[in-house]
């Protein structure tokens, strides 16, 4: 009995040996940690890039939403009062007595050092801007005969007028940055900076650059000044002026003379500019502004300006009257365009010719908004958007209030068979290119 309970025991304790047995792990395979791991690596490079571009995309918003949209400051220049020879005394005005000033007359032998200060002082009226004073360079990528390319680079004068808080705003020719690839700007430190063209006026050829703050270094920054418009209609013959920018085709050139005339005019599309004219010899390529002795700008040329001039000297579009353009080309604002040349009707043409009070078209420019909506030479406009129309002012006034692409009602007094009659038209004005 008792062997046979060790038999049974002895049996059991062989069934259940296995459990004794030693279990031996499999060898790691090091590839495939490899490639755990390399998955593991990629997960999270995907990851921290796909949330590296949603901050990215949704800080700008998140910021727009909780602090508001940083909007540029608007740019406001102020408009010049009439000069004293235009204004008019009503008849409750009673004219106030002038008193001869009393002028004591020292005589002084002038030596060649005396001047030597006076022209000293009248280049540092020059100097006292260059701050305000730009080179535009404009870079085009061209191909010479053999095929081989090459940059061309062309430069122009131009003028720090505002700046927004965000971009430093800057007035030249547009002529230099016509069909170029790239714009550079450099200040009077020497700092060059990209730039890039902003809206433009057809008529005189002046466009807009903004350079960004943030691209201007610190230093450089803090010496750009906006340049001070001064009052053209205050300037009188025999004013001395000084021409400043490029008026000889290169930069950084000046002159000095006196205003010879200002009784001359440019007629363009919409507008008529009056111009000032000096007796200072310019190049027919050069750009820039007059400045008064007190470093205030009077006017501005441009190549377009300096070419047509009949005898060589520096003619320039009176300042006052661009003020209007400059602020908005500033704000980024495009100038409306309707493509007409016109004339005032004077009393003397409405008792002559019967003539209705109005500004009659002169002419029409191929293919504007005019010719569309089938304005002609010869119509009077009288009436714009409801607006009484006698003036060439009024006019101007009334298209430069608009905006390019609005729709506006002109209406016009047309000749016909039994004398004038009233014709109405749609304008949708347009951009001068």
């Amino acid at each position: 009995m008792k062997e046979e309970q060790e038999k049974k025991e002895l049996e059991q304790a062989s069934e259940y040996s296995f459990i004794k047995e030693k279990i031996k792990e499999r060898p790691k395979n090091k590839k495939k940690i490899a490639l755990q791991w390399g998955g593991f690596l990629a997960g999270a490079v995907i990851f921290g890039a796909i949330a590296s571009l949603v901050m990215v995309v949704m800080t700008p918003w998140l910021e727009e939403m909780m602090y508001g949209k940083d909007e540029p400051e608007v740019v406001t220049i102020p408009k010049d009062e009439l000069s004293s020879s235009e204004t008019t005394i009503t008849p409750t005005q009673t004219p106030v007595p002038t008193q001869e000033p009393v002028v004591n007359v020292v005589e002084k032998n002038l030596e060649t050092k005396d001047y030597i200060n006076l022209y000293s002082q009248i280049y540092h009226v020059a100097d006292s801007v260059k701050n305000s004073l730009v080179t535009v360079v404009g870079v085009s990528n061209n191909v010479d005969w053999l095929n081989n390319p090459y940059e061309n680079e062309g430069q122009a004068s131009g003028i720090v007028v505002a700046d927004n808080g965000q971009e430093i705003l800057i007035l030249t020719d547009k002529s230099i940055i016509q069909n170029v690839e790239e714009i550079n700007v450099s200040f009077a430190d020497g700092a060059s900076v990209p730039a890039v063209q902003k809206k433009y006026d057809g008529n005189t050829g002046l466009a807009i650059l903004a350079v960004e703050r943030k691209n201007v270094k610190a230093e450089s920054l803090s010496k750009i000044l906006p340049i001070t418009l001064g009052n053209s209609k205050l300037v009188q013959l025999g004013t001395p002026v000084l021409a400043v920018g490029s008026p000889l085709g290169t930069t950084e050139s000046v002159l000095s003379g006196n205003i010879t005339s200002l009784k001359t005019v440019s007629t363009t599309e919409d507008v008529i500019y009056p111009l000032i004219r000096t007796d200072m010899l310019g190049s027919s390529s050069g750009n820039g502004i007059l400045l008064n002795f007190n470093g205030e700008v009077v006017g501005i040329f441009t190549r377009d300006l300096s070419a047509s001039s009949e005898n060589g000297t520096i003619t320039a579009y009176a300042i006052s009257e661009l003020k209007g353009i400059i602020e908005r080309l500033s704000n980024n604002l495009g100038i409306a365009y309707l493509g007409v040349r016109c004339r005032e009707v004077t009393e003397e043409d409405q008792k002559t010719y019967n003539m209705p009070r109005g500004v009659g078209v002169t002419n029409v420019a191929m293919d504007s908004p005019a010719m569309a909506c089938g304005i002609q030479s010869g119509d009077i406009i009288v009436e714009i958007e409801e607006k009484e129309i006698t003036t060439q002012r009024e006019f101007e006034n009334a298209i430069s209030a608009c905006e390019p692409e609005q729709i506006i009602s002109i209406t016009a007094m047309r000749m016909g068979a039994e004398g004038y009659v009233e014709v109405k038209f749609d304008a949708t004005l347009g951009v001068m290119l």
